[in-house]
């Protein structure tokens, strides 16, 4: 109804304008105004590219990591391209049927606030993260699909970690100069690592599928 309204207004203020009325028009925003691209029709608005690279920046400078000119370029390219996959990756888990629940965002969510001695170091790390609540509600909900979809690739994928890989992976990092406890020790941490690497590659696969068949423009 809204829309209908607004859309008569315009027709009556055309109307309105007579001869003028085209310079009116073409001197209206552009309908890609305020978005930094369109994923298969999905918009990506310049706000959640502006928003991730101020989180990324404060990251930084808490480290006491200055940014030149043409890092900074780098970073907001590397995260539209980052917002790109994660919006391809929302349309696959909504053709799934992946969703995250407000039980499951809570869940994740009292499981980091226990982590840290009080509410005020939970609120300082915030926000030397340059997040908020709510942002950080979001980044669960993010992370919890992105997990389901890695789970179900990992099933099936059958991913399986032999115990040759373990080894190499334990021999070149003792041969590097790292110090490591025996192999049985970290056995498990190793497998776990590598499943988890072998799950990123899927994913990589099945982003880069998404991306050959989708419609991707950037406007900014």
């Amino acid at each position: 109804m809204k829309q209908a309204k607004k859309l008569i207004v315009a027709i009556v203020v055309l109307a309105l304008l007579g001869g003028i009325g085209y310079v009116a028009l073409t001197n209206a925003p552009s309908p890609d105004e305020g978005l930094a691209a369109r994923v298969n029709g999905e918009e990506v608005k310049k706000t959640l590219l502006e928003e991730r690279f101020e989180r990324a920046k404060a990251s930084y400078e808490a480290q006491g990591i200055a940014l030149a000119d043409q890092e900074i370029t780098t970073i907001r390219q590397q995260l539209l391209d980052d917002l790109i996959s994660e919006t391809l990756l929302f349309q696959y888990a909504r053709e799934q049927g992946i969703t995250a629940t407000e039980e499951m965002i809570e869940n994740e969510y009292q499981q980091i606030v226990l982590q840290f001695p009080s509410e005020e170091d939970f609120q300082n790390t915030l926000t030397t993260q340059g997040m908020n609540t709510q942002e950080l509600r979001q980044e669960i909900s993010r992370q919890l699909i992105f997990r389901q979809i890695a789970d179900r690739k990992a099933a099936e994928g059958k991913i399986i970690v032999s115990e040759e890989e373990m080894r190499r992976t334990y021999d070149e990092t003792a041969e590097s100069g790292t110090e490591v406890p025996p192999f049985e020790e970290v056995r498990g941490e190793i497998e776990e690592f590598l499943r988890q690497q072998k799950i990123g590659q899927l994913m990589d696969e099945l982003v880069g599928q998404l991306r050959a068949q989708a419609s991707i423009e950037i406007l900014g």
